[in-house]
């Protein structure tokens, strides 16, 4: 009773935030239209709504989605649950760096609160609030510089997990990541660089954290989802040289630690201690071309009671962004990355890889569209669990991504945008039953509006 109060509690949230934003929404459009700007632009309306210099953004976004497969299953035995969702999305964005008089070496100091207040007409289970904090400090004065970026959110959903009945509790990785995103947790990531410069050269200490805090139930059920705890942490040092004005080569090295949690009945956990060694190159190759390119090998010893037969292993390391703003108009944006991990359900490690390739072209001032492919693999066959019902270790997944939109600024103030994105999970392990189970389509489509002041 009191899970049905809350949802209803939730629900009532939700439309009140519904009705507000769409009432904003038109105050704000009348109000444009019906005041001319007193300084107007050629080609370009320019907004009557100024900001104080401290604060880089004010919005709101209402989007209205279709998604036809919420727990991506092939539809072969469960069938596939869809639903309408309605998001709202007010963002505030704050610097407080202009604020500090009398100095020159504090450049941001930034904080961004951007929640989602999702409803779920057809599945209230998947109804959720993701409250963003997104924070940045950066600061340089003449050798010296210090970055420190911050991503928190914690979702208020749901804290049961759903169950996938028997054969489809052998899906895809990628299926149960799709609702796991919806419940109720608490994520971190945190990444700080201190760079010291002289001539040259420079040295730089850095650090970073990923964590995963689920606050979802473990229950003993066949098919029910349980969630582990997670993170990655680690810390070390940068030696670079600047070859030239905008480009460097450096050499790393990171010791860190990933902690699994060990999931209910289960005596395995895939905790373990990492040395790498890194050598990368970053910067401008050309004008129009930045880059970050580092890799190299990652020493890697497992506790003892981690369902590897090797617990002491060399992998590789690799992450890289290109960005290329080709044109004016035309930028595109390539990224990859290759490491060892721990599983979301604990128990066996895997080896994730992902490439991104993301291409923006603006038509005008006004009209955008972005073009977004995704491919993406987990490979659990490191792993020695090869017997039993699920056999955790015989699996090699892929999700194969790809998702367009447009947006379109109506005026300074409101804009409007569509979107259409296919998630396709694809089974790659030979030798299996039940393999077709792996596999799942998921289709979104969204149209949205904006209003920023």
């Amino acid at each position: 009773m009191s899970s049905n109060k809350h949802l209803l509690k939730k629900s009532s949230q939700n439309q009140f935030l519904l009705i507000f934003s769409i009432v904003a929404l038109i105050a704000t459009t009348a109000y444009t239209q019906e005041t001319p700007s007193s300084v107007p632009v050629s080609g370009a309306s320019t907004s009557v709504l100024n900001k104080p210099v401290w604060m880089t953004e004010l919005s709101i976004g209402l989007k209205e989605s279709y998604d036809d497969n919420l727990l991506g299953v092939s539809g072969d035995s469960m069938p596939k649950s869809y639903s309408w969702i309605t998001t709202i999305s007010p963002k505030i964005g704050m610097d407080f760096a202009p604020l500090i008089k009398g100095q020159s070496m504090l450049k941001v100091l930034s904080l961004n609160y951007e929640p989602d207040f999702a409803t779920y007409s057809q599945a209230s289970e998947e109804s959720n609030t993701a409250h963003r904090i997104l924070n940045k400090i950066k600061a340089n004065s003449e050798n010296i510089s210090f970055i420190l970026d911050n991503s928190f959110q914690y979702i208020d959903g749901s804290s049961i997990a759903p169950i996938y009945l028997a054969p489809d509790n052998v899906r895809s990785c990628y299926a149960h990541g799709l609702p796991r995103e919806r419940r109720n947790q608490y994520q971190d990531r945190t990444k700080i660089d201190f760079q010291l410069d002289w001539d040259r050269f420079f040295v730089r200490p850095t650090g970073s954290l990923q964590l995963w805090d689920m606050l979802t139930e473990q229950q003993a059920i066949s098919g029910y989802q349980n969630w582990v705890d997670r993170y990655d942490i680690n810390g070390g040092v940068d030696l670079g040289r600047k070859t030239s004005s905008q480009l460097a080569i450096f050499l790393g090295y990171r010791y860190g630690r990933q902690y699994q949690d060990k999931v209910i009945k289960s005596d395995y956990t895939s905790t373990n201690d990492y040395q790498r060694t890194i050598i990368g190159v970053e910067g401008k190759l050309f004008n129009w071309l930045t880059l970050s390119l580092l890799g190299g090998p990652d020493f890697r010893g497992y506790v003892d009671n981690a369902p590897v037969s090797n617990k002491n292993q060399v992998n590789f390391y690799g992450e890289s962004s290109l960005t290329g703003e080709i044109s004016k108009h035309d930028t595109v944006v390539v990224k990859y990355k290759g490491s060892r991990w721990v599983s979301s359900t604990g128990q066996v490690p895997t080896f994730d890889t992902s490439l991104d390739l993301g291409y923006r072209h603006r038509f005008d001032t006004a009209l955008i569209w972005n073009l977004n492919c995704q491919l993406k693999n987990a490979d659990y066959t490191v792993g020695n669990l090869t017997t039993g019902s699920s056999a955790p270790s015989l699996r090699n997944d892929w999700l194969y991504a790809l998702s367009t939109g447009l947006s379109h600024n109506i005026n300074a103030n409101i804009g409007v945008n569509i979107s259409i994105a296919a998630n396709l999970g694809r089974n790659e392990q030979d030798g299996i039953a039940n393999a077709n189970y792996r596999q799942f389509d998921e289709y979104l489509t969204s149209i949205g509006v904006f209003s920023k002041f």
